[in-house]
C-alpha cells in the first residue's frame, strides 16, 4: 500500500505546469517550447520570451510554477541574472539552462538559488519534464524545510526564555523575602517619626517623606518579584470576562485622567461563564492598560474590547510557546488593549516579555508587569501577545479557553 508519501509525489507529477521560459538563443527557446508543448498533460501553461526585464514582467501578470531560464541575457548576465530573478520571486521554482559544456556551472548555480539545471543540447522530452516537475517539488520542501527550521529556532528560544524565567523566579523569591522584612523596618520607623514631630523642620520633612517614598518604591518592587515567583496556584472559578475588563478600568481611572487618556469600550457576548482566576486576571488587565498609558506620555486613545471567537487551523494567531494549550480551531475568549502610543521597536518586540526588561527605566519602571502576566496566562493554560497595531501603536491581546 502506498504511503502518503508516495501518493504526494504520484500526485505532483500528474499535475500539469505552468513554465516560463527565459532564453534569447532562438534555437534553444523553440526546442524547449516544441518538447514542452507535446503533451498537455506535462504542461498545461507556456510562456517564453528573451530578456530578464520581459520575465518580469510576464511573473507579474501570470501565475507560473516554473522557469528555465538562460543566465546570459541581453538586460542581465551571468549569477547576477538568477540572483535577481529568485530574490525578487522567492516562491518561483528556477531551472537554469546552462551552456553545452557547463555541468560546473550547473552545480553552482544550485548553491545560488536554482532547483536545478539543464545543459543545452542534451535535451529530451522526458528529462526536461522531470526536471521541471522535480524542480517544482524540491521549492515546495524548501519552503517547508525554513518553516520548520524557523519552528525550531522559535521553540529554542521559548525554551531558553522558560528556563530563565524559572531560574529568575527562584531568585526572586530569595532576594524578596529577605528585604521584605528590614523594609518594613524602615518604612514603620519613618511613619513614626513623620507622626511624632509634629513640626519638622522643612528639610528634615523633606528628607523624611523622600525616604518614605523610596521605602514604599522598594516594597512595591518586591511585591512584584513575590508576584513573580509565587504563581503557582489560581483561583479558579466561572466569571464574567466583561465584568473584570470592567473593574480594571475602574482602578486606573485616574491614570487615565491625569494623562488625558480616552478610553473606548467595545465589550462582546457570551463572556459571562468563563474559568478564570479573577484577581489574577484583572493583574493582568491592569499592567496592560497602564503599559498602554506609558506609551502615550502626550495622551491618546485606549481601546478596550472583548469578543468570542475561534482559532486558525494552524493557530497562527497564538506564540509559538502557547499552542500547547490550545486545539485547533478551538472557540476563545478574547481580551484585546489597543493604544494610539509608540509602538514596538523591532529591537523591543522579541524582549518585552523578558523578566526585568523595561524602556521605563529612568521613570521608575521595573520590568517585571508583563512577565508576571504572562505567568499569569500561561497557569491559564492561555496566550498572550504584543505586536504593532498597524501604522500608530500596538495592541496585547489575550486568549483565554472558553470551558
Amino acid at each position: 500500500m502506498e504511503n502518503e508519501e508516495e501518493v504526494q509525489w504520484a500526485q505532483t507529477f500528474k499535475t500539469p505546469l505552468k513554465v516560463l521560459i527565459v532564453e534569447d538563443n532562438q534555437v534553444d527557446r523553440h526546442m524547449l517550447e516544441s518538447l514542452l508543448s507535446e503533451n498537455s498533460a506535462n504542461v498545461s501553461f507556456l510562456k517564453s520570451t528573451d530578456s530578464l526585464k520581459a520575465a518580469v514582467n510576464l511573473l507579474d501578470q501570470y501565475e507560473f510554477d516554473t522557469v528555465v531560464l538562460d543566465l546570459n541575457l541581453p538586460d542581465s548576465e551571468g549569477k547576477d541574472t538568477l540572483i535577481k530573478l529568485s530574490q525578487q520571486y522567492p516562491e518561483l521554482a528556477i531551472v537554469v539552462n546552462t551552456g553545452a559544456y557547463e555541468d560546473d556551472l550547473g552545480i553552482k548555480t544550485l548553491a545560488w538559488g536554482a532547483q536545478d539545471f539543464l545543459v543545452k543540447g542534451k535535451y529530451t522530452a522526458y528529462g526536461l519534464n522531470k526536471s521541471l516537475h522535480f524542480a517544482k517539488e524540491r521549492k515546495r520542501l524548501e519552503a517547508e524545510l525554513k518553516q520548520a527550521q524557523q519552528k525550531i529556532k522559535d521553540a529554542q528560544a521559548q525554551l531558553i526564555q522558560a528556563e530563565k524565567l524559572k531560574v529568575v523566579g527562584g531568585l526572586a523569591a530569595g532576594v524578596a523575602h529577605e528585604v521584605k522584612n528590614p523594609l518594613a523596618t524602615i518604612l514603620y520607623g519613618v511613619t513614626y517619626l513623620i507622626q511624632v514631630l509634629k513640626e519638622p523642620d522643612e528639610k528634615v520633612k523633606f528628607v523624611l517623606d523622600n525616604i518614605k517614598d523610596a521605602t514604599n518604591r522598594a516594597n512595591a518592587i518586591i511585591t512584584d518579584l513575590l508576584d513573580y515567583s509565587g504563581l503557582t496556584k489560581l483561583n479558579m472559578e466561572k466569571g464574567d470576562l466583561n465584568l473584570s475588563a470592567e473593574k480594571a478600568l475602574s482602578l486606573t481611572n485616574h491614570q487615565f485622567k491625569k494623562n488625558k487618556i480616552e478610553i473606548i469600550r467595545e465589550f462582546g457576548e457570551n463572556l459571562s461563564d468563563i474559568k478564570f482566576d479573577r484577581y489574577k486576571l484583572e493583574q493582568v488587565i491592569i499592567n496592560l492598560l497602564l503599559n498602554a498609558v506609558h506609551a502615550m506620555p502626550e495622551g491618546g486613545t485606549i481601546r478596550l474590547k472583548t469578543r468570542s471567537g475561534a482559532l486558525s487551523a494552524d493557530l497562527s494567531e497564538i506564540p509559538e510557546i502557547s499552542k500547547k494549550n490550545f486545539a485547533k480551531g478551538e472557540k476563545v475568549a478574547i481580551l484585546e488593549v489597543e493604544d494610539t502610543g509608540v509602538g514596538l521597536s523591532s529591537d523591543k518586540a522579541d524582549k518585552i516579555f523578558d523578566p526585568f526588561f523595561t524602556s521605563r527605566r529612568t521613570q521608575g519602571g521595573v520590568g517585571l508587569g508583563l512577565s508576571v502576566s504572562q505567568n499569569i496566562i500561561d497557569i491559564h493554560k492561555g496566550a498572550i501577545t504584543v505586536k504593532n497595531n498597524g501604522e500608530k501603536g500596538a495592541c496585547a491581546i489575550i486568549y483565554l479557553k472558553m470551558s
